[in-house]
Parts: C-alpha cells; sequence; structure tokens
C-alpha cells in the first residue's frame, strides 16, 4: 500500500466510518430484493452531513426514489434486471465481471478467504457467495466484527475494488434501470468513498466509531431492518 499522508487527511473519514457497516447492509437489501421494509426506511432516513459531498447528493437521491417509486414498482424493475429468463440486464457476480464465467476461479478463491476468515455461507441460500448482495453482507460483517483495518482494506482490494464499482456504474446505465439507477449512483460513490477511508485506516487504526444510518427516531440500522 502506498504511503499516506495522516496529516491531510479528508475531513469527512470519521463521519463516513460511522455509516460504512450499515450502507453495505443497505445494498445489500435493494440488491437481494427489495421490500416495502425497505422503502419505508429509505423515507425516514439520515446521516450526519459531514460525509463527502458526492455521496451525501447520492444518498439523498436514493431516499427520493424510494419515496417515488412503490415496492411492487421496484420489485417489477428488480425482475426485469437481475431475474428475467433471457431478458435480465445485469449479472451481478465477481466470477462474471472478472471471468466472464459463472462460480470460477474467483469464486474458489473468495471462498478461500471466507475460509480464514472463519465466515461460512448462510444456510439456505441459493446464490453463491461471489453475488454482489453477498459480498455487500460480508463487508458489513467485517466492518462491525473486531477485523483490523488493514484485513478489511485487503479483502476490499481483493474481491470488491476489481469489479463492484463498474458493476455499479453497468447498474446506472441499464436500460431498464430506473429506481435502480439510484442505487447504481449510490454503490458507486460509496465505493469510492470506501476506497478512500481504507486507505487512511488501515494505516492508522482507529477505534469503531459509534453512529451511522439511523431513522427519524434516531434508531441505527440494524440487519434485521432490511430482510
Amino acid at each position: 500500500m502506498d504511503a499516506v499522508d495522516h496529516h491531510n487527511a479528508p475531513p469527512w473519514l470519521a463521519p463516513y466510518g460511522k455509516i460504512r457497516a450499515e450502507s453495505y447492509l443497505l445494498l445489500a437489501s435493494l440488491l437481494g430484493q427489495p421490500s416495502e421494509g425497505t422503502r419505508e426506511l429509505l423515507q425516514t432516513l439520515t446521516w450526519d452531513d459531514a460525509i463527502p459531498e458526492h455521496l451525501d447528493h447520492a444518498l439523498r437521491d436514493l431516499c427520493r426514489a424510494g419515496r417515488d417509486f412503490m415496492p411492487a414498482a421496484m420489485e417489477v424493475e428488480f425482475s426485469r434486471l437481475f431475474i428475467a429468463p433471457g431478458r435480465s440486464t445485469m449479472m451481478p457476480y465477481a466470477s462474471w465481471y472478472r471471468e466472464k464465467k459463472i462460480q470460477a476461479r474467483t469464486l474458489a478463491v473468495l471462498r478461500s478467504d471466507l475460509i480464514r476468515l472463519g465466515i461460512a455461507k448462510q444456510e439456505g441460500s441459493a446464490e453463491p457467495e461471489d453475488h454482489v448482495c453477498a459480498l455487500c453482507e460480508i463487508m458489513s460483517l467485517l466492518c462491525q466484527g473486531s477485523v483490523p483495518y488493514d484485513e478489511q482494506a485487503r479483502f476490499f482490494q481483493r474481491h470488491i475494488s476489481p469489479w463492484m464499482k463498474n458493476f455499479f456504474r453497468d447498474l446506472q446505465a441499464a436500460k431498464n434501470a430506473e429506481f435502480y439507477r439510484a442505487v447504481g449512483s449510490f454503490g458507486t460513490r460509496f465505493l469510492e468513498a470506501e476506497g478512500e477511508y481504507l486507505k487512511y485506516a488501515a494505516t492508522a487504526p482507529c477505534t469503531k466509531p459509534e453512529g451511522g444510518l439511523h431513522d427519524e427516531n434516531g434508531t441505527s440500522l440494524q440487519p434485521a431492518d432490511i430482510h
């Protein structure tokens, strides 16, 4: 990793650190299967305004889209983008983006790292571990646990950064995307900030930040809120 000048660290690092885990969970929910609960959450979501400006704008746009689109419309669009046999637009797998194959070497390398980290595939899950939803859930788990920042950065560089930003850019540009265009924009801006954050955190570890994304009553986003 290149040397990092911590004296010139951007002021948004601490506020951003508070929303990382919840942002990954939010993306996992939106990329797994949208629900009425997800829409309700987007309508009441609040956060610290000191996060990066581009990310702040993208999150506001996502919340606005959550108000504008009904759950049924989200579900139809989700099916059109990710499920429709022979007609789906998106292939949300790391293996596909990196090798143009499903369940290829990319997945085998990921599984090896997950074994090393003590992370097991959720029982009953039909999707492989390199699905974008699964990887967002894994990164959220790493953020919330006792995994050192340098290990989080290593996982991000090996399994997220090489492909997921391209996935979100493709989602933004997808012909069939309306609500999910806002999801793609948020995902792109979030991963840009995440890469920058981990450059600093991995070389000068700090205590786990308190706070994060929360509703209008101040209740923090939890995994149960989005599944």
